[in-house]
């Protein structure tokens, strides 16, 4: 049986914010029961795309998850693509719709 599909929105950079951390927790936690995770990075949450120092977004991805990050917030902070983690794939906002649209899971936003 498949797992179920949740929607995770970040929108708060993860440095010295103990409620991201568990957040982030929370959608490894979510992938390692066999669900399916997408996490979008919106807003200052799209730091965590080029930042080293967020071993749970790997992590999401190991595990059959996916990172994605917003087009607007990534170019409105001067984030190119080139920078990004190799994983981590740049979506138009409309593709979060679509998503939230299809989850038969949890769908939360922090």
């Amino acid at each position: 049986m498949a797992g179920r599909s949740h929607v995770l929105v970040e929108s708060q950079a993860f440095w010295g914010r103990p409620e991201a951390d568990s957040f982030l927790r929370e959608a490894v936690s979510l992938a390692e029961a066999g669900d399916r995770v997408i996490l979008y990075l919106v807003e200052e949450g799209v730091f965590a795309a080029v930042s080293d120092g967020v071993p749970e977004l790997a992590r999401l991805v190991e595990l059959g998850s996916e990172v994605w990050a917003d087009e607007h917030s990534l170019g409105h902070r001067a984030l190119v693509a080139t920078r990004l983690r190799p994983f981590v794939r740049v979506k138009a906002p409309w593709a979060l719709d679509s998503a939230v649209r299809e989850a038969d899971g949890r769908v939360a936003m922090h």
